[in-house]
């Protein structure tokens, strides 16, 4: 249900709101709040892990700019797998620059192609199996930044990373300041 009111409510709080982006206004950095979802070999694990995202984008020429992205976040789990129990605990990285295109000065989308790293400790209470590894992979992400006034962007995207069995799908919400 709540899904099916967004979409609407979106579409007329944009509707209504004026577009008074300055065209002299070129920079936009935003500080958004991210929430991820941990999966291994498709099954679910965790959904709690909560991160910190930073980007800048800059308009280069019309209707293109470049746009750079930063996302963290970690997480801390407890398991219980038949008689072993113990903690993970994992930090996770996402950088990017690439394109983006400004439709007008409300409205700029932009698709990345990212560079993911993942970095897990595991430890059983046993200590029958402590595992430490580092991961780098490909990631991708596209989303939108609204600038309902001169100042002031909203920015919205989803995030998603493989590495190896482990697959990240994240969300960021944020907003920035456009100078």
């Amino acid at each position: 249900m709540k899904n099916k009111l967004l979409l609407p409510i979106t579409a007329i709080f944009l509707s209504i709101t004026t577009c008074n982006a300055s065209a002299t206004l070129k920079n936009i950095l935003s500080l958004g709040y991210v929430q991820s979802q941990l999966k291994m070999d498709s099954n679910n694990v965790t959904d709690t892990p909560k991160g910190i995202n930073v980007k800048y984008n800059y308009k280069l020429m019309n209707d293109w700019g470049l746009f750079s992205s930063f996302t963290y976040n970690k997480e801390k789990y407890s398991f219980a797998i038949n008689d072993s129990k113990g903690n993970i605990n994992y930090n996770y990285y996402l950088f990017s620059i690439d394109p983006s295109y400004h439709f007008n000065e409300c409205i700029n989308l932009y698709g990345l192609i990212d560079i993911s790293s993942i970095n897990m400790k595991l430890n059983s209470e046993n200590n029958s199996s402590n595992i430490h590894f580092n991961k780098i992979s490909n990631s991708y992400s596209s989303g939108l930044q609204y600038n309902p006034i001169a100042k002031l962007a909203i920015d919205a995207s989803y995030e998603y990373s493989k590495l190896n069995n482990i697959e990240f799908g994240t969300w960021v919400v944020g907003l920035g300041y456009r100078f």
